[in-house]
């Protein structure tokens, strides 16, 4: 047997994403059968293409070091900085990351950053907002959203909150190929929004690396038909689904990454808090994501599903095609320690 086909799809991948021709014969390889030549080709014309001529993404950074401080001001003064999708008259559904509730483990999206989006879109003339997730684990949220603090706050803010696993089923078509798949059921509230707007942790992830705005989307998919948690789309390759999803969202799209306390280690649901003090805002998720990863001492082309979006031009991972606004990202930047691998 050819000596390459001995060697293991993680392993395949790791070499096929990390750079320039290295990355394009690689994923040659790995997926001209399944998928064709053809596809690769245009997957590599479009990323040569961004990196070469598409305008700097912006991403901005704003300081705020705890849930009791200033969290809405931190967060209108980085929106207003970082060329967000216009909200005035828009379906605004905001999507945070609610996986689960572990005691003393601050794995959810703190309830006062999805709040203070609450107030931004409210300010910028939203025409609806809701609050959606489809938890990775619970069929139940309720019981989530009670722990964590999300009924209280939603009940005070009179904000409707939809369980996108037990939603009407609306077929997405998927824009890029990289799975094979041609379409997705995705939850309606998705499909029907003007602007989404992902609301992630800042968190360690022990298949991806990290967990941020891409890696939020996962709630976008109804349980109802892909299961708990999900593991029939896991299994179509991480990196090349994340990328999936990022490219094919029927809305404008933008992200928060809440990273005021984030999490370390045995992620997603079991690290520990890490004080970085950080919101991170972007309309570009592939850029929020990479500029993440440097926050939390990441090589964003050590990231698989970063290395594989940035190549196929999906989004800027790249420093030099990143601009970054507001606080220093050296001023916020923290040493998390990774998470345990997963073969």
């Amino acid at each position: 047997m050819d000596r390459k086909r001995t060697l293991s799809r993680r392993a395949f991948l790791r070499l096929a994403l990390l750079s320039g021709i290295a990355a394009g014969a690689g994923i040659i390889y790995q997926r001209t059968e399944s998928v064709g030549l053809g596809n690769y080709l245009r997957w590599m014309a479009r990323g040569g293409a961004a990196r070469f001529f598409a305008p700097k993404a912006r991403v901005a950074l704003a300081a705020c070091a705890t849930y009791d401080a200033d969290v809405l001001g931190a967060l209108r003064g980085a929106w207003q900085s970082a060329n967000m999708p216009a909200l005035r008259g828009a379906r605004v559904v905001l999507k945070p990351n609610l996986v689960d509730f572990v005691s003393g483990a601050p794995c959810f999206t703190h309830p006062r950053v999805t709040q203070a989006m609450i107030h931004v879109a409210r300010e910028l003339g939203a025409r609806t907002i809701v609050v959606a997730e489809g938890t990775t684990f619970r069929r139940d949220v309720r019981a989530i959203l009670d722990a964590t603090g999300y009924s209280e706050m939603l009940a005070r803010e009179r904000v409707e909150f939809v369980d996108l696993n037990y939603d009407d089923l609306v077929t997405m078509p998927l824009a890029g190929g990289y799975t094979g798949l041609k379409t997705l059921f995705v939850a309606r509230t998705i499909a029907d929004a003007d602007v989404l707007i992902s609301i992630a942790k800042l968190k360690t992830h022990h298949w991806t690396q990290i967990s941020a705005s891409i890696k939020n989307l996962f709630g976008i998919v109804p349980g109802v038909k892909y299961g708990w948690p999900k593991n029939t789309l896991h299994i179509r390759g991480i990196p090349a689904f994340l990328a999936e999803l990022a490219d094919s969202l029927p809305t404008r799209a933008g992200a928060v990454v809440d990273g005021i306390v984030g999490m370390q280690g045995d992620g997603p649901l079991f690290g520990s808090a890490v004080a970085s003090g950080a919101l991170v805002v972007g309309a570009d998720l592939v850029a929020v994501d990479a500029t993440c990863a440097r926050l939390m001492g990441f090589d964003p082309a050590q990231i698989d599903y970063l290395n594989f979006a940035a190549w196929a031009g999906i989004g800027a991972m790249d420093a030099s095609r990143i601009e970054l606004v507001g606080e220093s990202l050296t001023r916020l930047a923290r040493v998390y320690a990774r998470p345990p691998q997963v073969e």
